[in-house]
């Protein structure tokens, strides 16, 4: 036998026992106790129902025999009647006549008196109606006590009032409390033994079981639990061995399985050392590949922005070409008609060279927004707005793109002006390509900017029509673009939000207001 098994059978002191043992015992003691307790109050009110119906009967054959007496005020039989009835019933403590008219008159076994006053026991209603009960005296015994009214042809005389002795009715309840003191020693001394072998025979199975479970925890998959019994615990028994059995089972074919791993972990592990040989040319490879999609990017970001800027060139230089061209006709005119002066040429040469002047302006502020920043700095941010509005600003007017700006000039940010400019650029020429295609009649993009705390807001606001909803969540996207081919490269809106968001530590967003569309840009102000 197993030694587990043994102290189980000997001594199952276990948990489980315990609470049913427990559970059992109190159960049938306190049922008993219960049962006691519902069975007292209804003896108790058996034997004041028993005292009330002698007390009834006594009080109606002393009225019945002494009607006569007590209408002629004949004390003397009244006495020597109610003397008898007290000789006859030793329970008897007192009977006491109450006329509403005349003295108390009191007769006790020991002899009777003539009261002055109403009894201490009396009430008025004891005139009216019958009242019973057992009453504590002043010095602490108790007594049943019986009042009613003694009535002669519906009209009331007075009352009776009669006293018996309580003793033997609270005898009777001491002895009842006994008694169920005894009936739940005797249930204890029953019920602990019929409970330690139910609980014994309910829970040893289950301890059996755990056991064997503990020890299938701890990887012995040879125990087996044999319990001959034709019930839910003989089905547990059954169903225990069955899974230890599968258990066996499964654990020679993860045995089986383990070997197949370890096999196949070596060749993985031969190959992954194989791997590991040209892992580092393919990561120098693949780092290179990725290099070169950026430069590749890059490149196309600045062809795009250098087209944007040779659109611009053409635009800003159309009018100082045209002036300039007319100054040259001027001096042509002029001196084909012999009106040519030295205070004129040099007035039209003076025209001239500031168009040329103006041109080379415009030339060096396109050098200047392009050329790149190394290293983050403050800059203000009204000028860098101002610096990408002064590019498009005749592109804008030639396409009658009414640009309105609201920027305080003490606004201070840190980042890349340059690269802050091309986003404005960049964010602008989308707007301008909206408006163009939607049709508007009063086409307006108005740059809006706001200090909150340690944050600015640069908002950008058209009335193009807005973004499709279909397109809104992939404008971010390289390469990406809704216009035709050869018109737009996809990567003006990828490389702004790489700009501000990585770069410049901002965020930049977009969504649909009334009428249009409006990019938010988000960056720390500088303090």
């Amino acid at each position: 036998m197993n030694p587990t098994d043994s102290i189980i059978r000997l001594f199952p002191g276990n948990r489980m026992f315990l609470r049913v043992f427990a559970l059992f015992g109190g159960l049938l003691l306190a049922l008993t106790i219960v049962y006691g307790l519902l069975i007292i109050p209804l003896q108790r009110d058996s034997l004041l129902k028993v005292m009330y119906s002698q007390a009834s009967t006594v009080s109606r054959s002393i009225i019945q025999a002494c009607s006569d007496a007590m209408l002629t005020d004949d004390y003397g039989f009244i006495v020597e009647h109610n003397l008898q009835v007290l000789q006859n019933n030793k329970s008897i403590l007192s009977v006491q006549m109450v006329p509403k008219r005349g003295s108390a008159m009191r007769i006790a076994p020991e002899g009777w008196v003539m009261l002055e006053g109403m009894p201490e026991e009396f009430r008025q209603d004891d005139f009216e109606q019958e009242s019973y009960g057992i009453v504590q005296a002043a010095d602490g015994s108790s007594h049943y006590h019986y009042a009613a009214p003694i009535l002669f042809s519906g009209v009331s005389w007075g009352a009776m009032l009669i006293d018996f002795d309580a003793s033997e009715y609270e005898a009777n309840i001491d002895e009842m409390y006994r008694q169920l003191l005894y009936i739940s020693l005797i249930s204890l001394v029953v019920i602990l033994p019929i409970g330690y072998f139910f609980a014994l025979w309910l829970t040893r199975p289950i301890a059996t079981i755990s056991a064997a479970a503990s020890r299938v925890a701890h990887g012995d998959l040879d125990v087996r639990v044999d319990i001959a019994r034709r019930d839910e615990i003989g089905d547990l028994s059954h169903s225990f061995n069955q899974m230890v059995t599968a258990l066996a089972d499964n654990r020679r074919q993860l045995e089986n399985v383990n070997l197949d791993l370890e096999i196949k972990v070596r060749e993985r592990t031969q190959a992954l050392d194989d791997l590991n040989r040209t892992l580092d040319q393919r990561v120098r490879d693949e780092v290179a590949k990725r290099k070169e999609q950026e430069q590749l990017l890059i490149h196309q970001s600045r062809l795009a922005a250098m087209g944007e800027m040779i659109g611009a060139i053409a635009h800003q230089w159309r009018q100082p070409l045209n002036a300039l061209s007319l100054v040259l006709q001027n001096i042509g005119l002029q001196h084909k008609m012999g009106r040519l002066t030295d205070e004129s040429m040099a007035r039209l040469l003076e025209k001239g060279e500031a168009m040329v002047s103006r041109m080379s302006t415009t030339i060096d502020d396109f050098r200047n927004f392009f050329k790149p920043a190394k290293h983050a700095e403050p800059f203000n941010l009204s000028a860098a707005i101002q610096s990408a509005v002064g590019i498009v600003d005749g592109m804008f007017k030639n396409h009658s793109i009414l640009l309105h700006v609201d920027c305080p000039e003490d606004i201070q940010v840190t980042g890349y002006m340059g690269e802050f400019s091309q986003v404005v650029l960049n964010i602008l020429g989308n707007a301008k390509d909206a408006l163009l295609d939607s049709g508007q009649a009063a086409p307006v993009i108005r740059i809006l900017t706001q200090a909150e705390g340690d944050k600015v807001r640069i908002r950008f606001v058209d009335n193009g029509g807005g973004i499709a909803p279909e397109v809104l969540p992939k404008i971010w996207e390289p390469y990406f673009t809704t216009k035709d081919e050869g018109q737009g490269t996809g990567i003006g809106l990828y490389m702004s939000k790489m700009i501000i968001e990585n770069n410049m530590h901002g965020r930049l967003e977009v969504q649909n207001v009334a009428g249009g569309a409006q990019f938010t840009v988000t960056l720390a102000r500088f303090a």
